[in-house]
């Protein structure tokens, strides 16, 4: 299978593509998963516990650099990526997996989480795992850069498996996130498809942070951080965009605000100027938008100064945006907001 072909987006965020066992011969179906799955879920070895025909399927699809799966079993199963088959493919993604109906049981670094409906959990796509359904189940399952979800002081062995409900708390918000964000996919434009992707990848870290062991006072500092990131994230768009806007919608002073940002190694406004600059680049390569001048790019991300604009950028990337644009004319490049799973999807190819 073509994987690369599948995850790439049109105008919209393409209709989900499926892979299902049902029309394959029975005493095919257990090789025909394996193979035809490798490509997303990496390699992995079925194991069926019960004597009915195998039988599931799974669909597929990408908003920006993540990849939304959802998968249906319809007997009782386990799947194994043993640590001679995990560690050579080195994919640098974690798995969000959601338990929408039924139960399994997820192992990982010596941990067994079981999860019901209604609950979900993270886990390592690099090391070994296994996902035991025992009887008819359901999952959402978005794949994630591992540089996206994991914070830099945190240890990420410590932080798969551990359960998290979807009915209160940050559990909750990220349920109620992601789901939305699997039934909008056929409405989300490529022109927000990243936005969308970061969005719910910074609230997943946020999760993950709320959980974390670190001492109390590290984790209270990491987590508005990655609070604060969440909010310039979603106002890059507003060109009055101020520390003292921010330190207002965190509920801290200015000085708070350049302390817990002292780890990143760069200060709040440039960090916010980088973020805007990124955003932009990714536009400008973007064949969604080639109907949009590079002004109007800028000033969607809060510029309002286009001169100011392409010095940054230049300064930044070696490369005007102009330059930029020419260089990628024909779009042959693809939608850059897809490189990341793509790249994912040819490793385990």
């Amino acid at each position: 299978m073509q994987a690369t072909a599948h995850l790439a987006l049109s105008a919209f965020a393409p209709p989900f593509r499926s892979v299902s066992t049902s029309s394959i011969k029975v005493s095919d179906r257990r090789e025909f998963w394996e193979t035809n799955s490798s490509f997303l879920f990496g390699t992995l070895r079925l194991e069926q516990q019960s004597r009915e025909p195998f039988d599931a399927n799974f669909e597929y699809t990408n908003v920006g650099d993540l990849v939304f799966c959802r998968l249906s079993s319809f007997v009782p199963h386990r799947v194994i990526r043993t640590d001679p088959i995990a560690r050579p493919e080195g994919r640098a993604f974690v798995k969000a997996v959601l338990q929408t109906k039924g139960a399994s049981l997820i192992e990982q670094n010596g941990r067994a989480t079981p999860l019901r409906s209604g609950e979900w959990t993270i886990y390592d796509a690099e090391r070994p795992y296994s996902v035991t359904m025992p009887r008819r189940a359901e999952l959402s399952i978005l794949l994630i850069p591992r540089d996206k979800v994991l914070p830099r002081s945190a240890n990420l062995r410590d932080l798969v498996l551990r359960r998290f409900p979807g009915h209160r708390g940050l559990g909750k918000l990220i349920w109620s996130l992601i789901s939305t964000t699997f039934d909008q996919l056929p409405e989300i434009h490529s022109r927000s498809s990243q936005d969308v992707a970061d969005i719910v990848a910074q609230m997943t870290r946020l999760a993950l942070l709320d959980i974390s062991d670190e001492r109390a006072s590290t984790n209270s500092r990491d987590t508005l951080r990655e609070r604060v990131k969440v909010y310039i994230s979603s106002h890059l768009g507003d060109p009055d965009l101020s520390i003292a806007q921010v330190a207002g919608a965190a509920h801290c002073s200015k000085r708070y605000l350049h302390r817990i940002f002292e780890s990143e190694n760069v200060s709040i406004s440039d960090y916010i100027l980088r973020e805007r600059l990124e955003r932009c680049r990714g536009d400008l390569l973007n064949p969604g938008l080639m109907d949009r001048s590079i002004t109007e790019i800028a000033y969607s991300r809060g510029f309002n100064n286009s001169n100011h604009f392409s010095r940054c950028f230049k300064r930044t990337f070696g490369i005007s945006p102009r330059e930029l644009r020419v260089e990628c004319g024909g779009w042959s490049v693809g939608n850059p907001a897809t490189a990341s799973a793509s790249r994912y999807a040819r490793s385990n190819g």
